[in-house]
């Protein structure tokens, strides 16, 4: 009885595990049969495709420039005094009574005029002076960087295209290509 038991227990083992196998037939029964396989293609072409872009800064530069300046060292006022008494006695000579008086204090401003004018050249000067000034302007920087390549390849006398994101290599280099069979039905 006890050998029977076993046989029994081994005989069922053995029919669930045909099963087993039995239900994987099944699933690939319902999908298409596909065959994976590895060959190589000979890359004919490799274009870079670039992306460019403009980057805007600022470019400033310094440049001195010359200016001149008056400038009135001393003062002198020996010619303004000699003027506006010229110019009083002479205005003082001018005229009767208040007029006399008016034209005696106009002959003393325009002789104070005159006589400053007139007065030592020297005692002004113009003088170079040098100052920075800056300018800045708006400058675009154009970069390029390889967004991706154009890969022409040719696999059993047909040429085809793709895009990489990496480089495949030179032309004349081989490449891995993934082949995928199906059955038509």
């Amino acid at each position: 009885m006890r050998q029977l038991f076993w046989v029994l227990i081994a005989a069922l083992l053995v029919n669930t595990t045909a099963f087993a196998d039995d239900d994987d037939d099944w699933d690939d029964y319902k999908q298409p049969k596909r065959w994976k396989q590895r060959d190589y293609a000979i890359i004919r072409s490799v274009t870079p495709q670039y992306e460019r872009w403009s980057q805007p800064r600022q470019e400033c530069s310094s440049e001195w420039v010359t200016e001149n300046v008056v400038s009135n060292n001393n003062p002198n006022y020996t010619g303004t005094i000699i003027g506006g008494v010229a110019g009083g006695v002479l205005g003082h000579q001018v005229g009767k009574g208040r007029g006399k008086d008016v034209a005696t204090v106009a002959g003393t401003l325009i002789g104070a005029m005159v006589g400053n004018h007139l007065s030592d050249p020297s005692a002004r000067r113009v003088d170079p002076v040098q100052r920075e000034v800056k300018r800045c302007r708006e400058v675009n920087d154009y970069r390029e960087q390889v967004r991706d390549y154009r890969v022409d390849y040719e696999y059993r006398s047909q040429i085809y295209s793709t895009t990489m994101t990496r480089y495949p290599g030179r032309p004349g280099a081989r490449i891995p290509v993934k082949l995928i069979v199906e059955l038509d039905d």
